[in-house]
């Protein structure tokens, strides 16, 4: 009984003891305006604490200190001058009032009704009303910038249990000729290639200079890969402008729509706001907002934003974007660090994008890109014409700079993973350029395994001329074709490429036909001569079946009413005049018969029905020249040592083409003029998607002997299969052709999740809407032919960084020919394309 009452007395004291300790000095009072009136929401902080409290919606605010002493209270509100008081706090309580004095701005309506909610409100506000200032602040500037991107690949235990289970390959090395299965080095050496394999980094030194409002040059003076950096978000510094001032944050390569930035004109309507806490940092008031997205939705993002008292601009933030908005990650999450230079100019001294995406349960691939900010030159002048479309510039010299450069440069350093991987990787490069090392890889490559003759094909390497001969494997020995069924014969294939960027290829493809004993073949050379002009020439040559629309629908190409049979020579040239401006040349001579007289008959024959017979007429010769004008104003291009890398332009691409058939010119049987005018166009809307059209027109000039292989054509749709949206028709029920004048126009919008957005319980399955189509006039049979598309497509994950889009569509079709109007459904498949990072349509 004694040691309870003794247990209860030692817990009583100890209570009294901590309740004595926490006891804290309490600071309680009212924040009114001069004529009394409370003043909802003020900021209380204190200057030695770096922390602070809210009034509540009456001006009633309660603090507590842990010691008594001399305080620097600083108190503030939207529309008030900022309040300084010292406060000295003795060890009894405090009752203290603060009055606020209105300050010169004037608040309009909208933050007055503000104020009444969480006091964030107002500060967004304020921030929307002064950010044109900060937006325009700047009108140019150079600056150094050091780029870092990383990407570890994490590999669940899962699938190491798998690794492990799996039965290794014993790899036998020859020494002296006498096989060696006793490497006391082998551990190491595979310990080194898992941890090589998972980690991968580009390093990269680039001066960026910008003009206002969106004129960009990026001149990339240091360029280093460790590794593979193909899953590495390495944007044009026009890819990275994230300003959060504009009312859209554009997201190229990121996202399919841009970004409503928190602070843009309306964004109480995508966003709601709550004010986290206020901290003074060197000398200035921090607010912490947190932004909460009203809905879910691909152009909206939650994150944080750090605004700056008094001066109401951007501090820092972290935004985290919507996953079903993205195009190759899973996560995406971008910090930005403002720092100011001079006056009241605070610029963007650190971005950092972070982000992640899965392959499967087993893998995933998360990377970092740092970008840290230098030498900042505020209104540089820049000479005139110095910004253009050359938007980004790679020298040589950029990649030929060695690790003790970098090791020299580097503004922060690397971790302690990144450093073994660079020392390994630079060990590993010294030692994969020895000639001795591309010896023994080439007569590795070299060597004919059986198993790479059967489904592979053979290569031989020769390192020193960059040449490679390819010899298809032996199923390849195999092909089909539809007119006389089976055909035998190789692939042989050779490339070569030169220092200073140029590249020639060449294949032939001879073949004996198992029916007809026929022998064609195929015998194409091309030859890039001009890397910077992207200027090339081909020459084909060969006899082979050739279809008379190959564009035609796929139930089409499966007739041999479809094809002629060709001897031809075939030139083509192209060349870059001007950015933009390309000039594409072919000439073609062909010796051209009918395919009546082989044995046609195939399988396809009882696939089908009413099989119609081959075209038959006279052989004859056909000299055609083809000329191709097409200019794309605004073109923007890379500049690589070796290459020009084509970008994308806000204007359309304009084309006039003229087809000529030479009558008489070495013995040529045709005599013709065509003509034909295109339009072509890519177009964002920001939140509400992008717009794809194609416009064409054209007609024969004169056809006085035009055969009727070499009409215009028009595909035929496919019964289930939906086709390139751009060129071609969904409900076009016959393949049409035409030697008159006609107009032909394609649209297709995606709305990227704007639609869907909007409902629910849809928008959680990410599925997204497109709508579209297209209209065609022959004034030959007064044709009209008019369809409209209803679609529903997904994407989904074909690996880490391939994706798969499935569509389905809804398509009402009329003309005047047709008595009801046709309505039917399609379904496409298309994979984006990682390069262009976009899809087909």
């Amino acid at each position: 009984m004694k040691i309870h009452i003794l247990k209860f007395s030692l817990l009583g004291l100890l209570l009294l003891l901590c309740a004595d300790a926490l006891r804290a000095q309490t600071i309680t009072g009212f924040v009114a305006d001069e004529r009394g009136n409370p003043v909802p929401y003020a900021n209380v902080f204190v200057r030695q604490m770096n922390s602070g409290t809210s009034a509540d919606f009456e001006g009633k605010y309660y603090l507590g200190l842990t010691a008594a002493g001399e305080y620097d209270f600083v108190i503030t509100a939207v529309g008030y001058e900022t309040l300084t008081y010292n406060l000295t706090v003795q060890e009894e309580d405090i009752i203290k009032d603060f009055t606020l004095t209105e300050s010169d701005i004037e608040l309009d309506e909208i933050v007055v009704k503000a104020s009444k909610r969480d006091p964030a409100y107002a500060i967004i506000q304020n921030v929307i009303d002064r950010k044109k200032d900060y937006l325009a602040s700047i009108q140019s500037y150079k600056t150094q910038v050091y780029i870092k991107a990383t990407e570890e690949i994490e590999v669940t235990e899962q699938e190491n249990r798998k690794k492990k289970n799996k039965p290794e390959v014993e790899i036998v090395e020859l020494e002296d000729g006498v096989p060696n299965t006793d490497d006391p080095f082998a551990e190491a050496k595979k310990e080194e290639e898992q941890f090589l394999s998972r980690l991968n980094m580009v390093e990269a030194e680039v001066t960026v200079n910008y003009q206002y409002p969106k004129k960009y040059r990026e001149e990339r003076t240091a360029y280093k890969v460790y590794g593979s950096k193909k899953g590495l978000f390495i944007p044009r510094f026009e890819e990275t402008d994230f300003n959060f001032y504009r009312n859209m944050v554009q997201l190229d390569g990121i996202s399919d729509i841009p970004l409503i930035s928190p602070i843009s004109r309306t964004a109480v309507l995508s966003y709601k706001f709550k004010l986290l806490e206020s901290k003074e940092e060197n000398g200035v008031l921090v607010h912490k907002i947190k932004v909460i997205p009203r809905k879910s939705g691909n152009s909206t993002a939650a994150g944080y934003l750090w605004i700056n008292e008094g001066i109401w601009n951007i501090n820092r933030l972290e935004i985290s974007l919507s996953k079903g908005g993205l195009k190759f990650f899973d996560a995406f999450m971008l910090k930005q660090n403002y720092t100011q230079i001079a006056d009241s100019t605070w610029i963007p001294t650190r971005q950092e994008m972070i982000y992640e995406t899965k392959e499967g349960r087993d893998k995933v691939f998360k990377g970092n890109t740092t970008l840290l900010y230098s030498d900042y030159q505020r209104n540089y002048q820049f000479p005139p014409k110095f910004f253009g479309s050359e938007v980004v510039i790679t020298t040589q010299d950029a990649y030929d700079k060695d690790s003790l450069y970098w090791n020299n440069s580097r503004p922060e350093p690397l971790t302690a993973d990144e450093v073994k991987m660079v020392k390994m990787r630079d060990s590993i490069e010294i030692y994969h350029d020895s000639p001795a090392y591309k010896d023994s890889m080439q007569a590795l490559f070299n060597q004919v395994k059986p198993l790479e003759l059967v489904w592979n094909g053979v290569g031989f390497r020769n390192y020193h001329k960059k040449q490679e001969w390819y010899f298809g494997p032996l199923p390849a020995f195999l092909s089909f074709e539809v007119v006389g069924g089976w055909r035998i014969g190789p692939y042989v294939s050779w490339f070569r490429r030169f220092e200073n960027g140029k590249m020639i290829r060449a294949n032939i493809n001879p073949t004996i036909g198992v029916q007809n004993s026929d022998i064609q073949g195929d015998l194409y050379a091309w030859f890039r001569y001009n890397p910077h002009k992207l200027a090339d020439i081909s020459i084909d040559v060969g006899r082979d079946f050739a279809s008379i629309n190959p564009y035609d629908a796929f139930i089409n190409q499966l007739s041999v009413s479809n094809y002629i049979l060709h001897d031809a020579l075939r030139i083509n040239h192209r060349f870059e005049i001007l950015n933009g401006l390309y000039l594409v040349t072919n000439f073609s001579y062909s010796d051209r018969q009918s395919v009546v007289g082989l044995d046609t008959h195939t399988f396809l024959n009882e696939w089908i029905d009413e099989q119609p017979e081959p075209l038959n007429f006279e052989p004859y010769q056909a000299f055609i020249t083809t000329t191709n004008l097409s200019y794309t104003p605004g073109q923007k291009f890379m500049t690589e040592p070796n290459r020009k890398i084509v970008l994308a332009s806000k204007f359309p691409t304009f084309s006039i083409e003229h087809r000529r058939g030479w009558p008489d010119a070495f013995a040529s049987d045709v005599n013709f003029d065509y003509l034909e005018f295109g339009i072509q166009q890519d177009v964002t809307f920001g939140v509400f998607g992008n717009s794809k059209y194609t416009l064409t027109s054209g007609r024969f000039l004169q056809t006085k002997d035009l055969p009727f292989i070499d009409f215009k054509r028009f595909r035929q749709s496919d019964p289930v299969l939906y086709s390139d949206p751009l060129y071609s028709f969904q409900s076009l029920d016959t393949a049409l052709a035409t030697t008159n004048i006609f107009f032909e126009a394609h649209h297709i919008h995606h709305f990227n999740g704007a639609i869907m957005n909007n409902i629910p319980l849809l928008k959680k399955t990410r599925i997204r809407t497109v709508v579209g189509g297209g209209y065609l006039y022959v004034k030959e049979s007064n044709f009209h032919h008019g369809e409209v598309f209803l679609g529903l497509e997904r994407v989904f994950k074909l690996g880490a960084r391939r994706r798969l889009r499935l569509g389905v569509y809804a398509v009402a079709a009329d003309s005047n020919l047709s008595a009801d109007t046709n309505a039917n459904w399609k379904v496409s498949i298309d994979v984006i394309d990682t390069w262009k990072r976009d899809w087909s349509f």
